[in-house]
């Protein structure tokens, strides 16, 4: 919240009037009628001499040549009868002086000279890593660009991996094969992700929808970036998941336990079934030829 209070003269002087007869000088706060006893002060002369001349302001009193005093947010010195601003009051009484800037408790106080005028402004600021922000200001935290505003530090977007250019929060973009996500959570947090475009196993890249073979289980990349099992390969025979088959005296099974895919090929005994040849390859499973994959 930005307050400001202008002080529309620097100096501020009052009327005066000699009455020769009466041989006495009447006061009176800028701007008030000499009929105004409340704002008004008669200084008697002495020998025709002229004393100095004290200050008069609208409620707030007189005070003598060389007398400081304090009205709202300004503090004045009176000079022969003339009242100059000679610094600014923060609310908690903190003095600044004119042309100065002071930061305390989260707050910056400006007291500034422009022409004529003196203007104090109050601001609230924000304040992150050992550093204070005005309002308006924008700075970087990791992988977050931020703004201070009215109400703290808000998250304005996500900065790219090792780079100056950022994503405002909401916005994704591809650079390569990745993309890069400044996420808006559903609670008003925002969180960065970098998502590679496609499908990695054991370090090697695959496009999405793109069909493969590894160690004769077939893959296919999804679009989320996951890997669906597709099948079994061996020797140019493909079998689809969860099938079994018997052929020319072989077993063929392409299964998953859990997450895990297995390839099973073993012998199968001339005249048996395929069913009694899986029921018994538990009792001859050393002499299969199995291979495991994940």
């Amino acid at each position: 919240m930005l307050r400001s209070l202008i002080l529309l003269l620097l100096v501020t002087g009052a009327q005066s009037m000699v009455d020769h007869e009466e041989r006495e000088i009447i006061l009176t706060a800028h701007g008030m009628s000499m009929d105004d006893v409340e704002n008004r002060v008669v200084i008697p002369l002495q020998d025709g001499r002229i004393p100095p001349l004290p200050c008069i302001m609208a409620n707030a009193g007189m005070h003598q040549h060389g007398e400081t005093f304090t009205k709202n947010n300004f503090h004045y010195q009176c000079k022969n009868g003339t009242a100059e601003v000679v610094a600014c009051i923060a609310d908690d009484q903190s003095v600044i002086q004119l042309g100065r800037i002071f930061v305390r408790n989260g707050m910056k106080h400006k007291c500034s000279i422009v022409g004529d005028s003196v203007t104090y402004e109050q601001e609230a600021m924000c304040f992150d890593n050992g550093i204070h922000y005005s309002i308006g200001d924008t700075f970087r935290n990791g992988s977050f660009k931020l703004r201070c505003g009215q109400d703290g530090i808000v998250i304005e977007g996500c900065y790219l991996q090792n780079s100056e250019e950022y994503l405002m929060a909401g916005e994704s973009r591809i650079v390569g094969r990745q993309r890069h996500e400044c996420e808006v959570l559903g609670d008003g947090r925002v969180r960065y992700q970098v998502k590679v475009i496609g499908c990695i196993r054991e370090g090697q890249h695959y496009n999405i929808a793109q069909v493969f073979t590894d160690k004769h289980v077939r893959y296919q990349c999804m679009n989320d970036g996951s890997l669906d099992v597709l099948g079994c390969v061996d020797d140019g025979l493909f079998l689809d998941l969860g099938r079994d088959l018997l052929m020319n005296g072989m077993v063929h099974r392409c299964y998953q336990v859990g997450t895990t895919t297995f390839y099973h090929k073993f012998n199968c005994e001339y005249g048996r079934t395929l069913s009694e040849c899986i029921a018994s390859s538990s009792s001859t499973i050393m002499r299969a030829r199995r291979l495991l994959y994940s």
